[in-house]
């Protein structure tokens, strides 16, 4: 009984150990032939390709789409959009970029274009903006200009701030305020009187006044300070430094009641409360 249990049981470890060859052996095969074995799952490629897809999106957000982008080389600018410009062409706004269709992704560093904008004599504000799809969007906000002094390379147009900036056409001249400053800035910079100036004579059309024809500031010093003249009146209208929106209505309470008297003046002087002082080419003073 002992023999036979031993000899059945030699038996069955030979069986097993010839049915494990056997399926290694045919494991190899299938292996060679690109079977998949029994219970081992084949990945289909679509899904493969979408995992490593799955797997760059996330590197990416780990190391930073900069540094992805700049590994990958693959990035270029296919597309320039500009934003907010209404005197400068886009063509213009993209040579101030200093960026062009075919760029590359470094060319497209939003902080470098936003830098080069701002160089340009027109453009006030200026970002920029790098997408994905090789799209650069350039957003600009220009300088208006509100009035025009003389400068050495002709017309400077002069903002808001007191700023004069840019050398104007002649047709961008003729309807704007003439500034005549006994100091003026250097372009480029700002001048808190000058804009103080601008800020009142845009404030005429408000009371039913023309807009200022010229606008003249003498020194600092000078005790005259804001000196207009109106379109169509040959008189000085001397605003003197302080005060200035209260004489604006000193002087358009004298024209609605005065106005041929006003026409006839040489200079009127608002500096006196109360009261304007007429000069006139023949009687050299008189009061209103």
């Amino acid at each position: 009984m002992n023999r036979i249990g031993r000899s059945t049981d030699r038996t069955e470890q030979e069986a097993l150990r010839r049915r494990a060859r056997a399926n290694q052996h045919l494991d190899r095969v299938r292996n060679r032939r690109g079977e998949p074995s029994p219970g081992r799952v084949r990945v289909p490629r679509p899904v493969w390709m979408a995992g490593t897809l799955a797997l760059a999106l996330v590197v990416g957000a780990w190391v930073g789409d900069d540094a992805l982008a700049h590994l990958g080389g693959v990035w270029h600018v296919a597309r320039v959009e500009v934003q907010g410009n209404t005197r400068l062409s886009g063509a213009e706004v993209a040579r101030a970029a200093r960026i062009a269709v075919g760029d590359g992704y470094a060319a497209a560093d939003p902080r470098r274009l936003a830098g080069g904008l701002r160089q340009n004599a027109w453009i006030a504000e200026a970002s920029a903006a790098r997408l994905p799809g090789g799209t650069v969007v350039l957003r600009v906000r220009e300088r208006e200009p509100v009035a025009v002094i003389e400068g050495r390379g002709g017309p400077l147009g002069v903002d808001a701030d007191g700023r004069p900036f840019a050398v104007l056409d002649a047709r961008d001249v003729k309807d704007l305020p003439r500034l005549r400053c006994e100091s003026p800035p250097p372009p480029g910079e700002a001048d808190t009187r000058i804009a103080e100036a601008i800020r009142v004579a845009r404030s005429f059309p408000k009371r039913g006044l023309a807009l200022p024809r010229e606008i003249a500031l003498g020194k600092e010093a000078d005790p005259e300070g804001l000196v207009v003249r109106l379109p169509g009146l040959g008189a000085r209208f001397v605003m003197g430094a302080h005060d200035l929106d209260a004489r604006v209505g000193m002087l358009a309470e004298l024209l609605a009641k005065r106005p041929a008297e006003v026409a006839e003046a040489a200079s009127v002087d608002l500096r006196f409360a109360g009261q304007a002082v007429l000069s006139g080419k023949t009687d050299p003073k008189g009061s209103a």
